[in-house]
């Protein structure tokens, strides 16, 4: 089994030579490590070219022009010559044996039409602490332990039929778990029957998986191949602050909705609570600045919302305040919550 990994860049030299070092100890089921450099001004392409140089299996390809983020992602599965394309950010790092796990996986599911693999994702903080959940529970850890260990052999996943994930949930008035671009590995044919990414949006990877698992199979991984960087020029972090999360859901939403409505035959409980997700997420930025006690912040990022959604906003702000607290609760005994909500 052959796999690729897109890596899509922009002014990434503070990062991306972690990233690779992680990439490049992966095993043999590692083809290629495609890096679409999006007319970066820094050191970044030096960079890769010094890994090409130590690592035939890293190419550079650069841009002529400057590319919305999502056309950047588009353009990196594109120029892979695999049909199993890994994903992954500059920013973040591939655990050892993470490639030959999702190469396992694969070919025990090769005669089926998957066309995505989620793994899980811990979290790195900028002290080196990691995060993830094992088991439901909070486990704090050190990058180096992580990194230095295999991730596990014979991994547990779950194989489901095309939109049978997305059914289940929505008649709950929920989504399923859906991973972020480092922790999914896609079937190129089938990102190219749907179109690729939607530059209208800045959660076009998530967007695009509610497509992708409606018309195909999905695989959900128990176990936990990536760090995530958290960092304040995350661009999951900007568009919280910017409100651009809100907006973005609150109208894919809408979109959906209006297209898939009477496909799912949600009641009238489970299509509120879908609506009420992009007010969640408007209230992610309110949460942060009540941890930070930056109420000027909080005002702010407030009055900048619809005015006849402040009550919904606040009352789900404190709700989530409290849920993130209980979930956070092992992680803060060790790390900063300044930290964790760079």
């Amino acid at each position: 089994m052959k796999i690729s990994l897109a890596l899509p860049v922009y002014n990434g030299a503070n990062y991306i030579r972690e990233a690779l070092e992680s990439v490049i100890l992966q095993g043999k089921s590692l083809d290629e490590i495609v890096v679409s450099d999006n007319c970066s001004t820094d050191e970044t392409p030096q960079i890769v070219q010094e890994f090409a140089a130590r690592d035939s299996r890293v190419r550079l390809e650069r841009s002529e022009v400057f590319l919305e983020i999502a056309d950047n992602m588009s353009r990196a599965i594109r120029l892979c010559r695999n049909e199993w394309i890994q994903l992954l950010c500059h920013d973040d790092l591939l655990r050892p044996g993470a490639i030959e796990a999702l190469a396992q996986i694969l070919t025990e599911i090769k005669d089926t039409d998957c066309a995505l693999v989620a793994h899980q994702p811990g979290h790195l903080f900028s002290d080196n602490h990691t995060y993830r959940h094992i088991n439901n529970q909070g486990t704090v850890e050190t990058r180096e332990k992580l990194m230095s260990s295999l991730v596990e052999s014979n991994p547990v996943y779950e194989l489901s039929g095309p939109d049978i994930k997305l059914r289940s949930a929505l008649s709950m008035g929920k989504m399923p778990y859906l991973p972020a671009i480092t922790t999914a590995a896609l079937r190129r044919s089938a990102f190219e029957k749907l179109g690729g990414f939607d530059r209208r949006w800045v959660h076009f990877d998530v967007f695009f998986w509610i497509y992708l698992i409606r018309d195909f199979s999905y695989v959900e991984v128990s176990s936990h191949w990536t760090l995530a960087r958290v960092h304040s020029q995350q661009v999951a972090v900007l568009s919280r602050k910017n409100q651009r999360s809100y907006r973005d859901f609150r109208d894919f939403y809408q979109e959906f909705l209006a297209n898939s409505g009477k496909r799912y035959q949600m009641s009238p409980l489970a299509y509120l609570k879908i609506k009420l997700k992009p007010i969640s997420q408007a209230s992610a930025p309110l949460v942060v600045a009540l941890y930070k006690k930056n109420y000027p912040f909080f005002l702010k990022h407030l009055i900048s919302l619809p005015f006849w959604i402040w009550p919904t906003v606040i009352f789900l702000t404190f709700v989530n305040y409290f849920r993130t607290g209980k979930r956070n609760k092992e992680l803060w005994k060790k790390v900063s919550p300044l930290i964790t909500f760079e």
